[in-house]
């Protein structure tokens, strides 16, 4: 700040005024701790996000790499029920009870210990054939693959099927009979034995295939068929 002022000896004289301000120190301490919360918060916001990024990358990862392995380890189990069913159409007493490994020798397929080792496909993969008797000539033919996804986190994938004695036993009526809700019309639910129609709609238990014994009436339910079952 500067002024002017006239002296006693007539001359004019100048004089400058300096004033400084001075920050008081907690005032600054204020304001560094304010930066350092800051700062602190720009990286917790930071880390968050690139963690759920790498979270997100890796995921994706594990669910296509689970997609694929499933479909390999499906496609395995359904190959040791053609196994099964070709070693059936061999030899039905071939098909023993208990649990079972294969291999393909001699241009068939044969059962071979207790397990199949399928490390080369699927990480520390087995395949096992397990075969139940259900009565004297049909059979409950499982095929099971289990492998290691990652050390902690072992998957598997069942299939099953039911295998007879076709070379002794006759025809017989075999499928899913319809389920009754599936019909939207009286006629066909009233068709499908075991169904009927109320209120509007259609209700009931069908009849299981299982249970007809001639043709015709095993033809007439809607799911069945008629023959031999593999």
């Amino acid at each position: 700040m500067s002024g002017n002022q006239l002296s006693g000896s007539g001359y004019w004289e100048t004089t400058n005024l300096v004033i400084h301000h001075t920050l008081p120190a907690n005032g600054m301490s204020r304001e560094k701790g304010q930066s350092f919360l800051e700062l602190l918060i720009a990286m917790g916001v930071f880390i968050l996000i690139v963690s759920s990024i790498v979270f997100l990358i890796i995921d994706s990862h594990i669910v296509h790499r689970i997609g694929r392995e499933e479909t390999i380890a499906a496609f395995l189990a359904e190959e040791g029920l053609e196994a099964a069913s070709s070693i059936r159409n061999n030899s039905w007493e071939d098909l023993a009870e208990g649990e079972h490994g294969i291999s393909f020798s001699g241009g068939s397929w044969i059962f071979l210990g207790v397990e199949e080792d399928i490390g080369d496909k699927l990480k520390e993969g087995t395949r096992k054939i397990i075969v139940k008797d259900v009565d004297l000539d049909r059979k409950k033919v499982s095929s099971k693959v289990t492998w290691q996804l990652t050390k902690n986190r072992p998957l598997e994938v069942e299939s099953f099927t039911y295998l007879t004695n076709w070379q002794k036993i006759g025809p017989l009526c075999y499928g899913e009979a319809t389920e009754c809700f599936l019909f939207k019309n009286p006629r066909d639910c009233r068709d499908q034995d075991g169904c009927f129609w109320f209120a509007g709609s259609c209700q009931g238990t069908p009849t299981p295939c299982s249970n007809f014994q001639g043709e015709a009436d095993c033809l007439a339910q809607q799911g069945c068929s008629w023959g031999f079952n593999n």
